[in-house]
């Protein structure tokens, strides 16, 4: 991270390094966003049947919005402050401009109860890559309004700090491993961890137990945190942070693009040589 701070404030670098996630309110412009919301919708009605002004035609559609992922009008989301994060979050010169944006996703209201799922649980990019500092971005952009238990991603707090202790103390040459394999290592680290994770049993109020304060786990402090926002709004994430789908028990459809991956320069050449 950049030593001299352009847009962030030190108190959101803190927040970061600690809790693996910063949110920048009105990152881009709200009106862009509702232009976009718009158009998925467009996308909605003319390829899945779904109409924005019939709730009876609501329902969850297969995968992700496709014309939504190419649309150039995501390009107004790099603006100068989200530029200014990156810079601050990643250092001046060391990242590009994305293609995309990343997946388009809708998610729709459900009937039913809402709670901390213990499925799904999981990280999108290896630990290795980002050892010694993050060489890549995890983010939330909001293109609708999400409102509490409307569908907007859980994520970790914290979670990155202890994946990362967690894999200073494997040996080089024996990191690795699939997806699954790792998820599983991790899950079964702690006993809150398990019960998290469906792996043993959950307390009564999952909501309470998993939310509504901070655990202690190796000595970092770990909390489930609901990402929810207005259109604009992003939420720029460590790329080993842990998260999970959640339910949708709103009134409205959860409008929502995630970059999994935005690598730095260097992180591309080091994941380049890899693959070599």
């Amino acid at each position: 991270m950049g030593s001299q701070l352009t847009t962030l404030a030190s108190s959101d670098i803190h927040r970061f390094e600690r809790d693996g996630y910063v949110v920048v309110r009105q990152a881009f412009s709200p009106a862009d966003a509702l232009a976009m919301e718009r158009r998925w919708w467009s996308e909605l009605e003319g390829t899945h049947g779904v109409r924005r002004d019939d709730r009876t035609s609501w329902r969850q559609i297969p995968g992700d919005l496709k014309a939504a992922k190419r649309d150039p009008i995501q390009a107004r989301i790099l603006t100068g402050q989200v530029r200014g994060v990156f810079d601050d979050l990643l250092g001046k010169a060391a990242w590009s401009p994305p293609r995309d944006w990343g997946r388009a996703i809708v998610t729709f209201p459900e009937p039913g109860a809402w709670e901390v799922p213990t499925r799904l649980w999981h990280w999108d990019n290896l630990c290795d890559l980002h050892i010694d500092q993050p060489r890549a971005l995890f983010v939330v952009s909001f293109i609708g309004s999400v409102a509490p238990r409307s569908g907007g991603t859980l994520i970790l707090s914290g979670s990155p700090r202890l994946l990362i202790q967690q894999e200073r103390r494997i040996p080089a040459s024996q990191r690795g491993g699939s997806g699954t394999s790792l998820w599983e290592r991790f899950h079964r680290s702690h006993p809150w961890l398990m019960a998290l994770t469906g792996l043993a049993p959950s307390p009564a109020d999952r909501t309470a137990a998993f939310m509504e304060g901070e655990t202690i786990v190796e000595d970092v402090p770990l909390r489930v945190v609901e990402l929810t926002g207005e259109p604009g709004d992003m939420v720029f994430c460590h790329p080993v942070i842990v998260h999970c789908r959640a339910q949708n028990r709103g009134a409205r459809p959860r409008f929502m693009r995630i970059k999994q991956q935005l690598l730095t320069n260097e992180g591309r050449k080091l994941r380049s040589q890899e693959h070599t």
